[in-house]
């Protein structure tokens, strides 16, 4: 069975519409008729293409019947019930078929007396037209329903791709906003304690605040704009990676915080995702150490090994409470690991072995050098 399944169906049409004629041609009297011979050799080699052109092949098949007046035997039977079937599954002019199977039936009425049909073709000749009706009627149901299944699992699919889009920006506005909202508290504190002594440094530090608030607004202004429908004629900066680690450490240096960047190892050019996803995680990580260690000093070291880049971001201050505890830092490590997973690399963040806390990310390279 398989073996004739796996057989190519022009073959299969073929060899069925050869059997078909041979048939005919073998029953008693057929060559001594040429032209019945002809006929029927026409509606019985017909069936080889009752699958690519059924309306044709049916055409032919109510043509045969209505020239062969007194005699309708089996071969030519069965040849006219496949281009029935075919007609009715597989074309879609339904008015056509059903012109063509009317007009036949209408012709072997006005000539029942004289036409001769074989005893057990009767019933498949009077439940036929039913039956092609009822199996076009469902053959119709079923593409419509394939095509709502169809609409739904794409509709499903882009609400999929729609709710991934929206977690990554919810992640990307998580980053930035708190980023900066955090080094705005901690900078604006700091000239608050100053303003009556170093005017100078209080003027830098709400300098510092200012920039802080128009990056924040800049980039919260390129993200969102991601979620308009509405062109923008303004251009939008790129993501930030791993070459602007050091610009941020260094807008942190201005504002006050202690922050050492080691970077060891021979840089390398990586993916735009990798770069986004080592660049919000130390951003991230210093996040952290802003609103849970009081901007306490903090290294940061970017590892290039030899096929992963590792981040390590180690503060050496207390906690203010339990940073596990708070939801807003449950959502960064959550977004950070995530970020990690989404190439996968892993993050860990613990307490650091002499106190503070550590973060360590590691980011397999071997699909960026691919």
């Amino acid at each position: 069975m398989d073996g004739v399944r796996s057989l190519d169906p022009r073959v299969l049409d073929a060899g069925l519409a050869v059997g078909l004629t041979a048939w005919a041609l073998a029953l008693p009297g057929t060559l001594s008729d040429p032209g019945r011979a002809f006929v029927l050799v026409a509606m019985t080699v017909a069936v080889a293409w009752w699958r690519r052109a059924p309306v044709t092949v049916l055409a032919i098949e109510v043509a045969g019947v209505a020239v062969i007046l007194r005699q309708l035997n089996w071969p030519e039977g069965i040849a006219f019930l496949i281009a029935g079937f075919s007609a009715a599954f597989y074309s879609d002019r339904r008015v056509v078929v059903a012109a063509l199977l009317l007009a036949t039936a209408a012709w072997l009425f006005a000539f029942g007396g004289q036409v001769n049909i074989p005893s057990g073709l009767v019933p498949l000749v009077l439940v036929a037209p039913a039956w092609l009706a009822g199996s076009a009627m469902r053959r119709r149901e079923q593409r419509a329903e394939a095509s709502a299944e169809r609409a739904d699992r794409l509709e499903r699919e882009r609400e999929a791709a729609l709710q991934a889009e929206r977690t990554r920006i919810a992640h990307e506005l998580h980053d930035l906003v708190t980023h900066s909202v955090s080094l705005m508290v901690l900078q604006t504190g700091a000239a608050r304690q100053i303003m009556s002594r170093d005017e100078g440094r209080t003027r830098g530090l709400l300098e510092s605040v200012e920039a802080s608030g128009r990056s924040a607004l800049e980039e919260l202004r390129r993200l969102l704009g991601v979620l308009s429908d509405q062109d923008d004629d303004a251009p939008l900066s790129p993501q930030p990676g791993v070459t602007e680690i050091p610009s941020l450490i260094e807008h942190l240096q201005q504002a006050g915080v202690s922050v050492e960047l080691r970077v060891e190892g021979q840089p390398r050019v990586v993916s735009a995702g990798v770069g986004v996803a080592a660049y919000r995680i130390v951003q991230e990580a210093l996040t952290n150490v802003l609103k849970h260690a009081g901007g306490s000093p903090t290294r940061v070291v970017v590892r290039w090994a030899e096929d992963a880049l590792e981040l390590e971001v180690l503060d050496r201050g207390p906690r203010n409470g339990d940073g596990d505890s708070d939801p807003a830092a449950g959502r960064g490590l959550a977004g950070m690991r995530e970020r990690a997973g989404m190439y996968g690399g892993t993050l860990d963040a613990r307490p650091g072995p002499g106190g503070g806390y550590k973060v360590l990310a590691h980011l397999p390279l071997k699909a960026a050098g691919a």
